[in-house]
């Protein structure tokens, strides 16, 4: 019987030490391929910087090849032993997985220090004779939830015991017409969109998660009002970059939502720099889009 009972438990420990050596070596497997997408973007990054982007076709295929690499990488934290909840130890092939190496938080960052309760009496002896010797320091870094809040812009009226006239402050100034958005919501909004590429519509869906009823039209109405706000602050970049002895221009292709399909629009980029050739003119980019690449666009643009 007890012949029987050591055949089960060794044979219950080589099924389980076959499955760790599995899962090793499935994590070795999608670390190799994580390695090798690292070094195709590697190499497609050096191509690009040594020859430049020789067609759209290239672009896409480095951005492709970002995404594989986050996929596999991410694939890999899932796998690491580490990872599982309750896991007190990591294999040592495991844990020699390379990972980047880990930068220090920005010292401009606020510190939020929070001191553990040391202990009043010794573990080991039980004496409270305890002296300091120093402390450990592990720093996580978080995020403050962005919070909404509504400003109320108070006027008050008088009126004149003597003359009966009555009198108020001016109205403040609104970066647009109704004054319903503040600068630094439209600003989020114009980052989202322009920036993050970002539509309205999501940005409408992410609001009303926080308990915000933005409708999209709502949004759309506040980005015209910005544009147009913004139309000289434009023009004047316009003047500024046109105005350079040297200026750089290129396009680049952008996917733009139509009726039922998408179609390819074109993106021009006029940049002055003079910085290269001593020139103490600040930098600037102007950009315009056209629907096409007829070379009527760059001759309209640069007129």
């Amino acid at each position: 019987m007890e012949t029987g009972t050591s055949e089960i438990d060794r044979l219950r420990a080589a099924l389980a030490a076959s499955e760790v050596a599995r899962q090793e070596a499935e994590q070795r497997a999608t670390g190799a391929e994580a390695m090798v997408a690292h070094l195709k973007l590697l190499i497609a990054r050096m191509r690009q910087d040594r020859f430049g982007a020789s067609s759209e076709r290239g672009r896409r295929l480095l951005d492709q090849l970002e995404l594989e690499l986050e996929d596999l990488e991410a694939a890999i934290a899932e796998d690491d032993p580490a990872n599982v909840p309750g896991a007190a130890m990591v294999s040592s092939e495991a844990s020699e997985r390379q990972r980047p190496a880990r930068r220090p938080f920005p010292a401009d960052l606020p510190r939020e220090r929070i001191v553990i309760p040391a202990p009043a009496q010794c573990p080991c002896c039980g004496s409270s004779r305890l002296a300091k010797l120093g402390e450990s320091i592990t720093e996580t870094l978080e995020v403050i939830p962005r919070r909404f809040k509504v400003i109320q812009t108070v006027r008050e009226k008088f009126s004149c015991r003597d003359c009966e006239s009555i009198t108020q402050p001016p109205a403040p100034f609104h970066p647009i017409a109704r004054g319903r958005a503040g600068p630094w919501l439209l600003s989020t909004i114009l980052a989202g969109k322009f920036a993050d590429h970002l539509p309205l519509s999501r940005q409408s869906e992410a609001f009303a998660r926080e308990g915000i009823d933005l409708d999209t039209s709502t949004l759309a109405d506040w980005v015209g009002a910005c544009t147009a706000t913004l139309a000289p602050l434009i023009a004047l970049v316009r003047a500024h970059v046109l105005a350079a002895e040297r200026l750089h221009g290129d396009d680049t292709t952008v996917p733009v939502l139509a009726k039922s399909r998408t179609v390819t629009g074109r993106l021009w980029t006029y940049v002055r720099d003079d910085r290269p050739f001593g020139g103490p003119a600040p930098p600037a980019a102007w950009f315009r889009y056209s629907r096409d690449r007829k070379g009527e666009h760059p001759t309209d643009h640069l007129a």
